[in-house]
């Protein structure tokens, strides 16, 4: 017996997210935070799913602005 595989499409990919927080960032003065729930809420996706797939740039940015909020310590690596 053989069955038909379905392929499943991922919701939002890692480029997909990427860009659409760049663009509520650059052009809704969103913060990285704001906009990653804002997009969590338009594709109906747990905030901790979603962390799941960041990585790179786009994470290095969110804890960034984390520490600048002091919303998580400061590493001796962060710079001003």
């Amino acid at each position: 017996m053989m069955t038909d595989e379905i392929p499943i499409k991922p919701v939002i990919t890692f480029d997909e997210l990427r860009m659409k927080v760049e663009k509520f960032v650059q052009t809704d003065e969103m913060s990285y935070t704001e906009a990653i729930i804002d997009i969590c809420k338009d594709k109906e996706i747990d905030p901790e799913d979603i962390a799941k797939i960041i990585r790179g740039p786009l994470k290095d940015k969110l804890e960034a602005e984390a520490m600048e909020r002091n919303i998580i310590k400061r590493t001796t690596a962060y710079l001003l």
